[in-house]
């Protein structure tokens, strides 16, 4: 800087020279306001050039250098072109130097040419810092970790910050407001400010709870209670949520509702390779009997239950030896259809190389309704999938549905028009 004025004569000198050359020997009128903006432009070209060949030669060594080194932080910022725009950074202060020695004489256009460098180093720092920014957040986004959530809300929060600032440093350098002003004008206003930022500051905090708390990151399989939303979170910015639904349609929920909704998180049922069926068949409680012999001997060829017959056959002989008029089936201990046919589904169950051995299969009958005494079952499935998940449970409920007829049950259902004509 020091040197640069130092030599201040030698490029006023030269200038001179220029406009003398211009109006006496060439025989160009040319007034001196006109010569400085030719001078302004001939400035922009130099500015111009030095930035792209700056660019033309760095940029090139650092994507070999990235490529070589294989860093995924240095080709984050290759391709977020930080390098690059910090490179712009040279030339502009080249400018201010240079304006400080071409136009300190003539101080209108100093002035109007320091205005102009000073708002674009503000609006190029602005970037710099957008695009560091974005680097951080594309290389947790890598990883997709819970932390990618608090990363990318505190990086959208700081970029609404520094475009704030931002354009109050514009505010300041176009019409030189004193920095005291601004500050006494924002602390009247610092209501309205703080309503400006509540959602965002409100998501920023919801964003930090998600990401403390690790309950929901990119990619997750969620279900919120309000709005009755079922999907993929495909992004989370710092106000809102984007949702894929399976039909691929995209909802957005603001991110708030992450935290102050019911949110159920799927993921971890993913992770773990199994996934729960629960499901119930309702059926007439008028179907239920006591089971006579010829019904035993019948359940007796199920291989399912052959075991349980003849265990439960030799009890219920035993005991009801010292039962009196025990041949009368309320009297002693019987057996029904449906418990005979919950035990089948049970041993069904632990049969089926589908359904998870490690896991508790339950089978249990559930309060009677006017619709019947629904049987529920509770397992879980060896598939996440949603197609394969389906698909076996459909192979199970098709063979139950099928299979209670064999015990003499009735599943209950409306009575259609056509049942009707048949009766």
């Amino acid at each position: 800087m020091k040197y640069l004025l130092q030599e201040k004569s030698f490029y006023q000198e030269f200038s001179d020279a220029m406009h003398s050359l211009a109006t006496k020997h060439l025989a160009f009128d040319l007034s001196k306001g006109f010569f400085n903006v030719l001078e302004i432009a001939l400035l922009t070209v130099v500015i111009v050039i030095i930035g792209y060949l700056l660019k033309l030669i760095v940029v090139p060594i650092l994507r070999k250098l990235s490529i070589a080194i294989e860093s995924n932080f240095l080709n984050f910022l290759v391709k977020h072109r930080v390098i690059e725009y910090s490179l712009y950074i040279i030339p502009l202060s080249l400018a201010f130097n240079l304006n400080i020695i071409l136009f300190k004489a003539n101080r209108s256009f100093y002035l109007l040419n320091e205005k102009i460098i000073k708002l674009g180093f503000v609006v190029l720092l602005t970037q710099i810092i957008y695009r560091i920014i974005n680097t951080i957040t594309d290389l947790y986004r890598e990883e997709n970790s819970y932390t990618n959530v608090g990363i990318r809300t505190f990086g959208q929060l700081t970029k609404m910050f520094v475009t704030f600032f931002a354009i109050i440093s514009g505010i300041m350098i176009l019409f030189t407001v004193d920095t005291s002003t601004i500050i006494a004008i924002l602390g009247a206003l610092t209501a309205a400010v703080i309503l400006i930022f509540r959602d965002a500051i409100l998501g920023f905090a919801s964003g930090l709870q998600i990401s403390y708390s690790k309950s929901v990151k990119e990619g997750d399989w969620v279900s919120i209670e309000k709005g009755k939303i079922d999907g993929i979170v495909r992004e989370i910015n710092i106000n809102l949520v984007k949702i894929e639904r399976f039909d691929k349609s995209v909802v957005t929920v603001p991110t708030s509702d992450l935290i102050m909704s019911q949110v159920t998180n799927h993921e971890p049922m993913l992770l773990s390779g199994t996934r729960k069926i629960q499901r119930s068949i309702a059926f007439n409680v008028n179907s239920f009997k006591f089971c006579s012999e010829e019904m035993l001997d019948r359940f007796h060829h199920y291989y399912l239950i052959q075991d349980y017959i003849s265990e439960k056959r030799q009890q219920l002989l035993a005991y009801n030896k010292n039962i009196p008029s025990s041949e009368i089936d309320i009297n002693g201990r019987q057996l029904t259809n449906i418990g005979v046919f919950r035990i089948y589904v049970e041993n069904y169950l632990r049969e089926n190389q589908h359904i998870s051995q490690r896991d508790p299969i339950i089978v249990k009958q559930l309060p009677v309704t006017m619709h019947g005494m629904p049987l529920e079952i509770n397992c879980f499935a060896l598939a996440t999938d949603n197609l394969e998940y389906e698909r076996i449970a459909s192979d199970i409920f098709d063979h139950l549905l099928t299979a209670c007829r064999s015990f003499d049950l009735e599943v209950m259902q409306n009575v259609s028009i056509s049942h009707l004509k048949q009766e």
